[in-house]
């Protein structure tokens, strides 16, 4: 989304009307509208967007107000339990500009992002505005990918991020991502993303995510088609010249007890232990029991790449289970890439999945699926020579 930045302090600073903030209300659409309207040419945001927005469980749209009405805004996007914001839209009015209002919102949208839980803020911005991009510069931003042709004219846009909490850090990830293109293809999208950190020939398309699918898929869902388990995308990573490990907290059929109809669980039941046998006469081990975040963070020191199991619930409110990869530890989040940039109408990007910081605690809740706490992890690494 575009942002508009109004730059520092004038000399009249002293005749700034008093300005104070809060979160916006119905009654500010019409007014809100209005700096959309002229404060960008394309890209802006609708009416219905806007109002989407106010009120949000899941944004915090705050406006700058003066006696005269409301000048500016500022809105910030979050996901469930992900410790990562977007600076999504940002914008003052043009004849309040150059008075230091930018600066205050975002201010204003870095504590929000903190009052949220999200320690780490991002945002894009056109290549071609250099007041904005001085701007978050001068205020602790730093770039991290550039987007070619991601606005309407055709502008690149420049992704900048902040650390709000000085003590955290970032971890660089090696993974490009992949977005699953289909609702039950989290597992070889994941396992994608994975391989090609290990090896940058293995290509990041539908042709192999599809293949992967057809090789991985071990489980019935109520309806539809079904999902891919540790040890399908284990031997789908064995086939492709990678080593493979599972760790699984059960000894046994993943999610068997979800299906219904006797005759889908015994296909569930067959190719799981056909994967079983697969898996042991290629020696890849498997190790069954519970198992918790220092079993993946040493396998991920070891450079192991992880697939990790989760319950989308604590992101999404979805008692689904989906397969995440993790690409590094901290000392107080997991670093996390997600296939799923979630729904249509949500306004995330890849950038926004990639290496997002999760807090430790809250990821070893994530990792546990279902009332039985089901855990399931697949760790592959470039076999030698």
């Amino acid at each position: 989304m575009a942002l508009s930045c109004d730059g520092g302090m004038t000399s009249n600073a002293g005749m700034v009307p008093k300005i104070h903030f809060r979160q916006a209300q119905p009654g500010d659409l019409d007014a809100l509208c209005n700096i959309e309207s002229r404060s960008f040419e394309d890209d802006q945001l609708s009416r219905r967007a806007i109002r989407r927005f106010v009120g949000s469980n899941t944004a915090r749209l705050t406006v700058a107000e003066t006696n005269a009405g409301v000048i500016g805004y500022a809105l910030v996007i979050f996901r469930r339990n992900v410790a990562l914001a977007r600076l999504y839209s940002m914008a003052v009015l043009p004849d309040m500009r150059g008075q230091g209002v930018g600066r205050a919102l975002i201010n204003q949208a870095e504590e929000q992002s903190l009052d949220f839980g999200a320690p780490i803020l991002r945002l894009e911005v056109s290549q071609k505005n250099a007041r904005a991009i001085k701007i978050f510069q001068g205020v602790g931003y730093r770039e991290f990918a550039l987007y070619p042709d991601y606005y309407p004219d055709h502008t690149d846009a420049l992704r900048m991020e902040k650390v709000l909490v000085p003590s955290t850090m970032r971890l660089p990830s090696p993974i490009h991502f992949y977005h699953q293109t289909l609702p039950f293809t989290c597992g070889p999208a994941a396992l994608m993303m994975a391989m090609n950190a290990l090896d940058a020939d293995v290509a990041l398309d539908r042709t192999l995510e599809i293949a992967l699918w057809r090789e991985a898929t071990t489980i019935f869902m109520t309806s539809g088609h079904g999902g891919c388990g540790p040890l399908g995308l284990a031997l789908a990573a064995h086939k492709r010249g990678f080593t493979a490990e599972v760790l699984s907290s059960r000894d046994g059929p993943l999610f068997v007890d979800t299906v219904r109809k006797m005759a889908n669980r015994e296909v569930v039941e067959l190719v799981h232990y056909d994967f079983a046998q697969q898996a042991d006469d290629a020696g890849i081990p498997v190790i069954s029991g519970p198992f918790g975040l220092t079993e993946i963070e040493d396998r991920t020191r070891q450079g192991k790449m992880a697939l990790v199991l989760i319950s989308q619930y604590r992101i999404y409110g979805d008692k689904i289970p989906h397969w995440v990869v993790v690409s590094g530890f901290d000392d107080r989040f997991v670093y996390v890439s997600d296939p799923d940039i979630g729904e249509y109408h949500e306004p995330f990007n890849g950038s926004d999945c990639l290496s997002v910081p999760i807090l430790r605690h809250e990821f070893d809740l994530m990792a546990r699926y279902g009332r039985d706490k089901l855990q399931a992890a697949v760790f592959i690494e470039k076999k030698a020579g």
